[in-house]
């Protein structure tokens, strides 16, 4: 992955909140991520979990550090797995049924996410990317 200069939402960019990095398996990892998505002209700001992989048997890094995992990854088949996506009057989520407590969380934390467009939000990191034709 590498980071962007800039946020383009045309492309899956996302900021990693590297403090929940975690293995998954063998090359693969996940970590609590944010991103912005655009449908039918309808900014919406989304929390959710990514786990990119690092192809090639043995090729993952070996000192568990999230910086190392972010710079080794080089598959991005799976993306990102939302939880809440915001786009300023209304929540959508995942799961269902959710509590008013969790519907009120993540509309508080995407709400200001989605007004700072297209910063990134507080204690996290972004923009990550993959180079295009990979």
């Amino acid at each position: 992955m590498i980071r962007a200069a800039r946020l383009a939402v045309s492309r899956p960019m996302y900021a990693f909140k590297p403090d929940t990095w975690r293995e998954r398996y063998v090359g693969s990892f996940e970590v609590d991520a944010v991103w912005f998505k655009r449908k039918d002209g309808i900014l919406s700001a989304v929390i959710g979990t990514y786990h990119p992989m690092v192809l090639g048997w043995h090729n993952e890094p070996t000192d568990g550090t999230y910086e190392s995992w972010i710079a080794a990854a080089d598959d991005n088949r799976y993306g990102g797995s939302w939880a809440a996506k915001w786009n300023g009057d209304g929540l959508l989520c995942f799961d269902t049924p959710v509590a008013p407590d969790t519907v009120h969380e993540h509309i508080d934390f995407l709400n200001p996410m989605l007004k700072n467009f297209p910063d990134v939000p507080t204690g996290y990191d972004g923009w990550w990317t993959f180079p295009r034709g990979t």
